[in-house]
């Protein structure tokens, strides 16, 4: 369905001093019904097709079959919106109209109003003098539909899956946990502040009233140098039945900037959307996430992180659902490149000794991501990635790939990046006796397996 309280509200803010409302009448042999204004009419003699002042109260569809029924008698085609034409009257003021069409059945008969005396059916190589503005609508429809499947946008939009659409933003606070609130009508979803795009809003612009809303905070106000940029984070298309909604969603995320102690002690909740709101590490909202909103969650951090905007789909598509990898580095006297971790909040496994492994960056692939983490924390380069069989979700390691690759260098190369405590090979059989994550248990066989066969 058309919004013409939209389009009129736009046409007016551009400097549109009148809403015409105008339809195109075809016969089945695609010629075009013209009308002659009578001598007495301020133009007289003028052909052109119906059309007619728009006098607001009624839908311009509604107008369009109006003035089709007083100046022809037809009433029974139903006028399609086909596009707005703009133009200049003779007083001199500008006017847009609202050009519909339809299909009039052959032999209909004609019942002229008083304001006209004459009409024909005309091809368009042959119209009856007429104005400018017309003959381009004329020529402009006649055009389209010569191309094959074409149709009017009032008569395609009826055929396609319109989604909805919705506006949030991305708060962090300066420790870089991020902002969730507790949904009130289902306590187990957590929220970012945002909401559905209303009539005549942009995107943008309804991720700010629903964070005045929500928080009764104005983030525009809060966060002025980041807000003001309105840096698109993530374009997000849902499928029809993802998250429950029958019909497909597109939504946009917004950066939001950082909340202080000071702003966070001030955020006030709509207690009818939301009961509570917390700040949380991209490790800890997992507990509190269901698997599809976690995996959103890491999809909007992964685009955050690396600086341009990243289109993304729900259901993922195949072979792109992963968010991290773990790499199993291992040499050929059977040893395992191991990393012990910082012992920090909001970590995953603090403290422990595991393989070295990381979220995925911008669009890398599962090797790209694999090569680029081992550089970073050990400091060395690796080839000959294969993939091991994915965890278990029992394992802890959710929206992971696992890789394996086989290094010859010297121990003397490895260099501990700006992450973790100490970097280092550990035999095998000593691998169990560091504190690791249950994981290892699991792994650790497949590699011991692989390496007598490893070239």
């Amino acid at each position: 369905m058309i919004d013409f309280d939209v389009l009129t509200d736009l046409a007016l803010h551009e400097g549109i001093e009148r809403i015409d409302v105008g339809v195109v009448v075809r016969d089945p042999a695609g010629r075009i019904l013209m009308v002659r204004r009578t001598a007495h009419d301020d133009l007289p003699g003028r052909w052109e097709y119906p059309h007619g002042a728009w006098d607001g109260d009624e839908d311009p569809a509604a107008g369009a079959a109006r003035e089709l029924a007083e100046q022809t008698g037809l009433t029974g085609p139903t006028p399609e919106y086909a596009r707005h034409l703009d133009l200049t009257d003779r007083h001199g003021r500008r006017v847009r109209q609202f050009v519909f069409t339809t299909v009039a059945p052959a032999g209909s008969p004609i019942a002229l109003s008083p304001d006209h005396d004459d009409h024909r059916w005309a091809t368009v190589d042959g119209l009856p003098p007429t104005g400018d503005g017309e003959r381009t609508a004329i020529e402009w429809l006649i055009g389209r539909l010569a191309v094959p499947g074409w149709r009017p946008a009032g008569g395609y939009l009826a055929t396609i899956a319109r989604p909805s659409s919705y506006g949030c933003f991305l708060v962090t606070d300066p420790q870089g946990r991020v902002l969730g609130m507790r949904s009130a009508l289902d306590p187990g979803t957590w929220n970012f502040p945002g909401g559905n795009v209303e009539r005549g809003e942009t995107p943008f612009a309804t991720a700010l009233r629903e964070a005045r809303e929500e928080l009764g905070l104005d983030l525009a106000a809060e966060n002025p140098e980041v807000v003001a940029r309105r840096r698109l984070v993530a374009a997000i298309h849902e499928q029809a039945g993802t998250g429950h909604h029958p019909v497909p969603a597109c939504g946009y995320v917004f950066d939001g900037g950082t909340l202080t102690a000071e702003q966070q002690a001030r955020i006030r909740l709509d207690p009818t959307e939301h009961t509570e709101w917390r700040f949380e590490s991209a490790h800890d909202w997992r507990t509190l996430m269901d698997p599809d909103r976690y995996r959103r969650l890491r999809q909007i951090l992964r685009a955050h992180r690396s600086g341009v905007p990243l289109y993304l789909e729900h259901p993922t598509p195949d072979g792109d659902d992963f968010e991290g990898v773990l790499v199993f580095v291992t040499d050929r006297s059977g040893r395992l490149l191991m990393h012990q971790r910082e012992d920090r909040p909001g970590m995953p496994w603090p403290g422990h000794w595991t393989p070295i492994g990381g979220w995925r960056e911008a669009d890398e692939s599962a090797p790209e991501s694999a090569v680029r983490e081992v550089r970073e924390e050990a400091g060395i380069e690796i080839t000959g990635l294969r993939p091991l069989p994915d965890p278990h979700q029992d394992l802890g390691l959710p929206l992971t790939r696992v890789l394996h690759a086989v290094w010859d260098g010297p121990d003397a190369a490895l260099r501990l990046g700006d992450e973790g405590l100490a970097v280092r090979m550990v035999p095998f059989e000593e691998v169990l006796d560091l504190p690791v994550p249950p994981y290892l248990r699991h792994y650790l066989p497949l590699l011991t397996e692989a390496a007598p066969s490893t070239p």
